[in-house]
């Protein structure tokens, strides 16, 4: 991969609304419209983001990818997907990979649009998102915190295998307890499963694809899931 991504960014606390996050969408942009409408989101004050894997496999990609990208209240990491897309912009032996996890949609564009989504993308989109949210701060990844100390996270410079440990991994899903010193909590998708899994102070939500709901909540939920589950420790 001959490209470069933003390691990180910080958002800080949102003085008046709410900060909403929501897992994998893979494609499915009415699903989300939907979800939108019922959770009563305000655009003017509240904030999204979207944990990655925004395209691929479902019927909307392109439209749900510019929507977020051109929508100014709504942010999102890179997925191991969008970065198979971006990758495969240049690569055609990445396309053909791409491709194979659902990527059939970029067939239907022309190069030059090909390469602009994927520019507008990498431009647009860091690996890792810091969010505070009043005394304390959320991490948002992909697939898991490539470290586990999130401080770590935020200092890291872009390397290639830094991308990769962003998008691509879940042992730490799998694995115990463990909690990621340096935040409050850590927010991920990726996985798909039929239910929030939840380990310390880390939270996967990519429930989408097995549960046919939007996985959409706000980041109170977040924080009080980890501090559910500190108590119980």
């Amino acid at each position: 991969m001959s490209f470069r991504l933003t390691p990180h960014r910080f958002f800080s606390a949102n003085p008046a609304g709410t900060d909403w996050v929501c897992g994998d969408l893979h494609g499915e942009f009415d699903l989300l419209q939907t979800a939108l409408a019922s959770s009563g989101i305000d655009p003017l004050v509240d904030r999204l983001f979207l944990l990655g894997d925004v395209i691929d496999r479902g019927p909307q990609s392109r439209a749900l990818l510019e929507w977020a990208l051109v929508t100014p209240w709504v942010y999102s990491v890179i997925g191991n997907h969008e970065l198979l897309m971006i990758a495969g912009a240049g690569e055609p032996s990445l396309k053909a990979r791409h491709r194979a996890i659902g990527g059939e949609w970029v067939d239907q564009l022309d190069p030059a649009t090909h390469r602009s989504l994927a520019t507008r993308c990498r431009q647009s989109w860091p690996l890792t998102i810091t969010l505070a949210h009043g005394d304390d701060q959320v991490g948002l990844v992909h697939a898991q915190s490539p470290a586990r100390n999130w401080g770590d996270v935020q200092a890291s410079p872009y390397t290639r295998a830094f991308a990769m440990d962003c998008t691509w991994p879940w042992d730490r899903a799998q694995g115990g307890h463990h909690p990621v010193e340096g935040v409050t909590a850590v927010v991920s998708g990726h996985i798909g499963t039929d239910r929030v899994i939840r380990k310390a102070n880390q939270v996967w939500i990519d429930t989408l694809a097995r549960t046919g709901q939007v996985p959409l909540m706000p980041v109170s939920q977040i924080l009080a899931w980890v501090n559910e589950e500190a108590r119980h420790e």
